[in-house]
Parts: structure tokens; sequence; C-alpha cells
């Protein structure tokens, strides 16, 4: 009977040490931090700027969800050290456009490559991430030409730390538009070995006075990321702008209803009106007499 109790006292105290144990570790599963995604891509723009485009998702329940105000650092590695470059937050819309230093102020490894990283050091909601991408610096001058009548672009893809041309890459030429650009040219338009194309800008094409603003995109390169040059073009059919807006006409707003309708209007007002002010005038007669 004895040992027994003692048994009883032991697998007591016993249960008392783990059941703290125990909660602890059905919090932990119960406060268990979601996952977040993030996603990281280079952008460059001949002689305007460079950046990275940053966007953060998680899976919130069964869907995946944008991450608003993620708070990120944002640096590029050289000889296995990170460099911080500063630091960034996500939108409403879990996206984020860093605007990165000139590359010149930036140290690149023994193959001219540069590696830039996004860190986010994990809150209450979601455990800690990281996301980097590597690129080269490339390079993509335009050239305006005509023959025979027909207005050309021509761009040549260059390696901007070595100079040598970059062969059989598809660069896409559009123009810009409010929503969305317009492609012009063939769907893929691959560079020769001079690391050139060329392509005809299609005659009537609408611009403001006559001007075509328009792009050459490396677009999501493996190596070189996304690349863009804009050039202005003198190719486009001049918009004539619409001034009926201030003309009276039916389409206009009511203070410029045509005359020979607000005519027409008040004669209908009067021809209806007429006869019930007569009506009610032999009526209240009627009533006198």
């Amino acid at each position: 009977m004895k040992h027994l109790l003692k048994s009883m006292l032991f697998v007591s105290f016993l249960g008392l040490f783990l059941l703290p144990i125990g909660l602890e570790s059905v919090f932990a599963q119960a406060t268990e931090k979601n996952r977040v995604r993030l996603k990281l891509d280079y952008v460059k723009i001949i002689g305007q700027e460079s950046y990275l485009n940053i966007g953060a998702i998680a899976k919130v329940g069964t869907s995946m969800e944008n991450v608003p105000g993620l708070q990120m650092d944002v640096y590029y590695e050289w000889e296995g050290e990170e460099v911080a470059v500063g630091t960034t937050k996500t939108n409403m819309d879990g996206k984020s456009k860093f605007v990165l230093p000139a590359l010149e102020t930036m140290k690149a490894d023994t193959s001219n490559t540069y590696t830039f990283g996004i860190s986010f050091n994990g809150n209450d909601l979601f455990r800690k991430a990281s996301k980097t991408v590597s690129i080269k610096d490339a390079a993509i001058s335009t050239d305006l030409v005509t023959k025979d009548s027909i207005n050309y672009v021509q761009a040549k893809l260059t390696d901007a730390s070595t100079q040598l041309p970059l062969a059989e890459r598809s660069l896409k030429v559009q123009v810009q538009r409010l929503i969305r650009p317009l492609r012009i040219g063939e769907e893929f338009n691959y560079t020769n070995e001079s690391g050139t194309i060329i392509v005809p800008v299609e005659a009537g094409i609408p611009g403001l006075d006559g001007n075509l603003t328009l792009e050459v995109v490396l677009s999501d390169s493996d190596e070189y990321g996304t690349v863009k040059a804009v050039v202005d073009a003198p190719y486009g059919v001049p918009i004539i702008q619409d001034t009926s807006f201030e003309k009276r006409a039916l389409w206009g707003p009511r203070s410029k209803t045509p005359i020979f309708i607000l005519i027409f209007t008040i004669f209908l007002i009067l021809a209806t009106c007429g006869p019930i002010v007569y009506l009610i005038r032999n009526l209240y007669k009627i009533t006198k007499s």
C-alpha cells in the first residue's frame, strides 16, 4: 500500500513538471508564425535610374495575400559580407520600389556580377525571410534611322562592364501609352552578332505633337535583369485636339445647349401650359358667377 502511494505521488509530481512544458508546446503551435514569400527583380532605365521591384505575399488561410507595411533592409553582397544600402517598406499592395545608388558606387565580384538582397527580420505575425538577385550591368544604345521613306529604330545591346555586344538576346520595341504599351515589330527581335536589332516603326501611330516615346526593353533576363532604353521619335501622326466641347452641340454640357433646342423647348412649355392656364381662369370665373 505504501509502495502504491509513493508511486502515485511520484506520478503527480512528474505531471506538475511536465504540464507547463505541454502547455507551452500547445501555445507555440497555436501562435505559429506565417511564412513570407519575397519577390525581387532588378530594373534599369538607361540614363535615368536603377531600382529593385519588391513584392511580399503570404498564405493566409487558403489564399495568398499581399503583405503591406513589411519593413526590410536592402543590401549588396561583396566578399561574403552584406553592405547596407537602405531600408524600404511595402505599400498596401504588398509592393515596394527601392531606387539604387549608381552601380559605380557599389562593388561587383570578379565576374562583374552584383548581388542585391532584401532581408525581413520577422515580427509577431511572420517569420524572418530574405531574397537575393544577381545581375550584370547591361547597356542599350538607340538610333533613329530613315531608309526609303520608312522609319526605323536601331538598338544595340552590350555588356556595360566589358563593352562586348550581346548576341541572340530578345528585345521588345514598344510605344509608351497611358495604360499599356503598344508593341511594334516582331514578337521576338533577336540581336545579331554585333548585338544590334533594327525595327520599323509603323506609320499612322498617333502621338502628341507627332512625337512617339519608344522603348527598347530587355525583359526579365536571368543574367541582366530588365533593362530599358527610352527615346523620343518624331514618327507619329499629330493628335488633332477636339475643340467641339466648347461649341453648342447635343453632346455638350447644359451651358452649351443649341439655341434651336432652347427655343423649341420653351415653345413646347408654353403650348402645354397655355391651355391649362386658360381652363383654370374660366373655372375661376364660373365659381365667381
